[in-house]
């Protein structure tokens, strides 16, 4: 095979946006890089000599060797150097300089080299995939309308170049209606989805497909755990199989996690037992999140809402909520997740939330978690229940705030 003309600064496979079937073939590349010959004795002494900067393939996911074998002389070594490269002349005018012909294949390029290879030129270079989620065995791909037509080549590029991968999925724009979870397809490998998610030395088993789970939370959960005081009450209305409900449990808060899906319900009592967490910490619930909160008669320092989609539709469970008490209560600290318009995020969660319970709230923080999606960022708005909510008078559904 004839070497093509490469420049090495821009080292990449051909296009192939014809493609619909994997063909590892299709990404051989022969390129020629300069070298030189040396002694087979000296080799380690002139590459101790070689200032290595960048090195010209330091694109590539698995690289040429640099030290190459001499084919015509046993007793001579050949060493790939850079374009620009320097060589150290004095005193070694054994060096003798040349050209190597080197075949880059499918297994030196980057997964994220070969996806750009495979969509065509029409799609822009933002829209290549180059990141996904990983929970335990599986990658989860968050695929755009224009990848639709090179799913299935994407998701084997992805199964491919990550030996811990097993299974590839992409998630669908379906929700379930009732559990809020998204269906998702299958892209490449197993059809297994119980898998095991490990955040800040806790387990968590799950079937991926039937519920909730998103590792790139995992510094959120941390946050809001260790902003709530050791001893405190939690009630976590939505808590999936226990993000937030395991480490407050594990740090001797007294935790009431609830999950109105069965599946989360499930391996949020398998992730008790797993982790050892102590039945004096945590009660678990499969019940609607009002009902956690309506039928809980003793004090409530936080109450975790990490509904974002809707957990605002739920804040008007406070009204009222302590008007038949004959005892005053504390009013909880409610931490509610939301999903805003990213041109005012912290006023658009505010509005949502005010507007639900009646009055205007004055939120302790709102805290900007991550962007969504281009225009949505989601939020966590922090704030304490006020008196005038908990202690209204409510009339079947005419509310009157004191």
């Amino acid at each position: 095979m004839v070497a093509e003309e490469v420049k090495i600064v821009d080292l990449k496979p051909l296009p192939c946006p014809d493609m619909r079937v994997l063909d590892r073939q299709k990404f051989d590349l022969t390129i020629s890089v300069r070298a030189i010959e040396v002694p087979a004795k000296k080799c380690t002494e002139i590459m101790q000599l070689l200032h290595r900067g960048n090195s010209q393939f330091s694109q590539l996911q698995h690289k040429p060797r640099l030290v190459q074998p001499c084919d015509d002389d046993s007793s001579q070594k050949l060493i790939l150097i850079d374009k620009n490269q320097s060589l150290p002349i004095a005193g070694h005018d054994y060096i003798c300089e040349r050209t190597l012909d080197i075949k880059l294949t499918y297994r030196n390029w980057s997964a994220s080299q070969i996806i750009r290879a495979i969509l065509p030129p029409s799609i822009d270079d933002t829209e290549v995939v180059s990141g996904f989620e990983i929970v335990g065995h599986i990658a989860h791909l968050n695929l755009k309308e224009c990848h639709a037509p090179y799913k299935f080549l994407i998701g084997q590029v992805i199964l491919d170049k990550n030996p811990s991968i097993k299974t590839v999925v992409n998630k669908l724009n379906t929700i379930h209606a009732e559990y809020r979870y998204f269906d998702m397809e299958l892209l490449a490998g197993e059809e297994n989805f119980i898998t095991t998610a490990i955040e800040h030395k806790l387990k968590f088993n799950m079937d991926f497909s039937k519920l909730y789970w998103n590792s790139r939370l995992g510094t959120e959960h941390k946050r809001v755990s260790d902003l709530i005081p050791t001893g405190s009450t939690v009630l976590d209305m939505f808590c999936g199989i226990g993000p937030f409900a395991l480490p407050l449990a594990r740090k001797r808060c007294h935790v009431h996690a609830n999950d109105l899906n069965p599946e989360s319900y499930k391996y949020l009592l398998e992730n008790v037992k797993t982790n050892k967490i102590s039945s004096e910490f945590i009660t678990c619930y499969n019940q609607d999140g009002r009902e956690l909160i309506e039928n809980f008669a003793g004090p409530i320092d936080y109450v975790l809402m990490n509904l974002p989609a809707s957990a605002y539709e739920f804040v008007d469970v406070f009204i009222g909520l302590f008007s038949r008490d004959t005892e005053k209560r504390k009013p909880p600290v409610v931490f509610c997740y939301h999903f805003a318009d990213i041109e005012a995020p912290v006023e658009n969660s505010i509005t949502a939330i005010s507007e639900k319970l009646g009055c205007s709230i004055s939120p302790d923080e709102v805290h900007l978690v991550r962007k969504t999606a281009p225009k949505t960022w989601m939020t966590c708005v922090k704030f304490t229940v006020p008196e005038s909510v908990l202690y209204a008078e409510c009339q079947s559904k005419k509310i009157k705030l004191s």
